[in-house]
């Protein structure tokens, strides 16, 4: 055990040595992640802010009545010969065109294909507040003709949602946690994968350390820990940097869901830290494994390089089977715990959504036990054989 932990710690040591495992492993993950994170969500917050506030510019072409409706809902409107034309040039975020004809008034909204989210929110604010418009139009005209305006109070229509405030922001939460978790727990640092098999046969460093007193099964079991070791670190950097800033993001920044800025970022995701954790470590000893198996399998370390670039194309079918759980906002399908590496995704999906069924976790916690025990004897197996060894 202790010429195990030795090559474990070799490799390590060897790897921070290298700057690029710092930037790829740790710095990365925690600056960069947030900054996006935060970043797209700070933007998407700023134009429901103006979304709200009602600060779009309209191309316009009407009344001097729906003129003024626009105007009193803080709209900047701007009257234009051609209102195709000034949305495509994006001199207005979007168009309005009243149309008349011999019995009624027709009001176009005119957005482009290339708007953008600016224009969307536009047009979509435009299309909430025209109602308002075409009944205080409608309430005129029953003035004019004599009829009481009260039965417009006849059908009154209300909207109301139930059930708990925070439940999407927790199932769109588990959706990208599950995804950064297959994809980074996984595939792994493929720059590392790639060095600690291929790398060393290339250097000719392999033969001096396997002609030293530790056993091959020590160095088999070092060198795989500390690839796993090392990808999970840089995994569950990845995860909380993300979390701790979408959970800071939906809770400070107004992103039009309802959801009340201010509050705690840990109402979001709650005790999900706990699978989160189990899950990066599980699918780094897997992933581990095989990128170890493969780069020792590798002649040199562009052939290494090939073949670990592929392993994300391994997960890329279990995405497109549970993006209808995804998209759906439900629980996965029982049978995704029993199936190894993507299982774990699921148990941290259930967990963050708060719908935990404690025997299928502890079965797919076996499971990937399992596939961990067999793919160390497969390693093991590999380093006692001569053909892969001193395949150059």
């Amino acid at each position: 055990m202790k010429s195990i932990f030795a090559v474990m710690k070799k490799e390590i040591k060897e790897a921070f040595r290298d700057r690029r495992t710092l930037i790829m492993s740790v710095l990365l993950p925690a600056v960069l992640v947030p900054a996006i994170v935060l970043g797209i969500f700070y933007f998407q917050g700023r134009t429901v802010e103006k979304q709200n506030a009602g600060g779009f510019t309209v191309a316009f072409q009407g009344s001097q009545e729906l003129r003024s409706f626009l105007s009193q809902a803080k709209l900047e409107v701007i009257e234009v010969q051609d209102v195709e034309k000034a949305v495509l040039e994006k001199e207005a975020d979007v168009g309005l065109i009243e149309e008349y004809t011999s019995s009624q008034s027709k009001v176009v909204v005119v957005t482009s294909y290339a708007s953008g989210t600016s224009g969307d929110s536009a047009a979509s604010y435009l299309n909430s507040i025209l109602p308002l418009y075409r009944e205080q139009r409608i309430k005129d005209y029953l003035s004019q003709k004599g009829i009481n305006e009260d039965v417009f109070s006849l059908v009154v229509v209300q909207s109301k949602q139930v059930g708990e405030p925070m439940a999407f922001a927790k199932f769109f939460l588990a959706y990208l946690v599950s995804l950064v978790m297959l994809t980074s727990g996984f595939v792994g640092n493929v720059y590392l994968g790639t060095d600690i098999g291929a790398g060393e046969k290339e250097r000719g460093t392999l033969e001096s350390l396997l002609a030293t007193p530790v056993s091959r099964f020590s160095i088999a079991m070092g060198k795989w820990l500390a690839l796993s070791a090392l990808n999970c670190m840089g995994t569950l950097i990845s995860l909380l940097s993300f979390t701790f800033s979408y959970s800071y993001a939906m809770t400070h920044f107004d992103m039009g869901l309802g959801l009340a800025t201010g509050g705690s970022a840990l109402a979001i995701w709650g005790t999900g830290i706990w699978a989160m954790i189990i899950g990066a470590v599980l699918l780094s000893l897997t992933g581990g494994a095989l990128q170890f198996i493969i780069s020792m399998y590798s002649r040199n370390m562009r052939e290494a390089q090939l073949y670990l670039g592929q392993m994300g194309m391994v997960i890329l079918p279990f995405i497109f089977i549970l993006m209808p759980a995804f998209t759906n906002a439900s629980t996965m399908p029982a049978w995704v715990f029993f199936v190894p590496i993507v299982n774990a995704s699921a148990v941290t999906y259930n967990v963050i959504i708060g719908s935990v069924v404690w025997p299928l976790v502890g079965a797919a916690l076996l499971i990937d036990v399992a596939v961990a025990v067999l793919l160390a004897f497969v390693i093991s197996k590999f380093m006692n054989r001569e053909s892969v060894i001193l395949r150059m």
